[in-house]
């Protein structure tokens, strides 16, 4: 199955969304797709640095995530599947009793993997607003 990308600033209403239509909106860093084995389930990715990517080439799109890309649909169907290049790539279907586990170690993994500290960009941001506003006043 191919996927049409549709770069969005506003996602449409979720019964809007039609089967082989990737919705992208950067400025709300959501994906919304319905699951391409026809089920019609949405799936909602979240953009973020720690979660999803988008790949465009100017003609097409792949997704990169944290499982290596792969989606997991919380459907009952249990598809799992890669976006690359407008396509999907099949993989083994995930029984919906693992899927619920895979989502607990993946939720662990998230927590766990939040800074402790300050990184060294955000310090350096900080510092670079707080002298932009000394500057103004």
């Amino acid at each position: 199955m191919k996927l049409r990308p549709i770069f969005v600033e506003v996602l449409p209403a979720f019964d809007e969304i039609q089967a082989g239509e990737l919705w992208i909106s950067h400025k709300h860093r959501t994906i919304n797709l319905r699951c391409p084995c026809g089920c019609g389930e949405l799936t909602v990715l979240t953009l973020h640095p720690s979660r999803w990517h988008v790949h465009f080439d100017g003609k097409s799109v792949s997704l990169d995530g944290p499982t290596g890309g792969s989606v997991w649909a919380n459907a009952a169907c249990g598809s799992h599947y890669l976006v690359r290049d407008n396509g999907v790539v099949w993989l083994d279907r995930i029984e919906p009793h693992r899927h619920t586990g895979y989502a607990e170690a993946e939720r662990a993994r998230m927590l766990g993997s939040k800074p402790s500290r300050p990184t060294f960009g955000a310090v350096i941001g900080r510092l670079w607003r707080a002298l932009s506003k000394r500057r103004r006043v």
